[in-house]
């Protein structure tokens, strides 16, 4: 009886928590349609369905006796921009959510040098460059300065280690370890200089800052 009455057919399926997904993409993607048994509808099974979309980090269907369903998601949010040919949103695990088509800013640098391989994968897991770099623009929040701030660019593209650019054009060597201890170095450097005499600063080297001038 209960998988046959009327008074369990689905009459509404409500979408939460979505604000830049748009509700029929999730209505489309959850594939539940009205007058569907309640009980029929396996929730793992839809869960499954719309976390399949890179946008939503978690997805959750409760069943709204006697005939309606909530579909509640946890949509990914905008971290940073990746430049790769064009420049594509990340959330902060790493993950795609699409392209950017227009000139924005971000509260933190944007990541190039990955290929367009490595950001085919950033739509299910991302590569070790693309891990990498996340990790070191979560070190510059970590040092609670501007420091991250004056960063403007991630270069992953080095075999040495990420290259950063400041918002002046300085240009950063930092090295593939130790970053916690080098950005804290950097960002006494940066307090000491003037970007019109020093062009480059690099910090690869141990308990050592080797400062390339500017070509007059």
């Amino acid at each position: 009886w209960a998988l046959t009455t009327p008074r369990f057919a689905v009459v509404a399926v409500e979408v939460r928590g979505a604000s830049r997904v748009p509700a029929h993409r999730i209505l489309q993607t959850a594939g539940i349609l009205h007058g569907t048994n309640l009980w029929r509808i396996d929730p793992d099974q839809v869960r499954g369905r719309l976390e399949t979309l890179p946008e939503i980090r978690r997805a959750e269907v409760v069943r709204a006796l006697p005939n309606r369903v909530a579909i509640v998601v946890e949509e990914r949010r905008p971290f940073t921009l990746v430049h790769a040919a064009r420049l594509h949103w990340i959330d902060e695990d790493g993950r795609l959510l699409g392209e950017e088509k227009h000139a924005v800013a971000t509260a933190v640098p944007v990541i190039s040098g990955l290929s367009e391989d490595e950001l085919a994968t950033m739509r299910t897991a991302p590569g070790p460059r693309a891990r990498a770099a996340i990790a070191l623009i979560r070190a510059l929040l970590r040092t609670g300065s501007t420091l991250a701030a004056e960063i403007s660019e991630i270069d992953m593209s080095h075999p040495e280690g990420p290259v950063l650019y400041t918002v002046d054009g300085v240009e950063v060597r930092l090295g593939s370890e130790e970053w916690e201890e080098r950005l804290a170095r950097l960002e006494g450097v940066l307090a000491q200089v003037t970007t019109e005499d020093v062009h480059g600063v690099d910090l690869r080297f141990r308990d050592q800052v080797v400062l390339k001038k500017a070509r007059q």
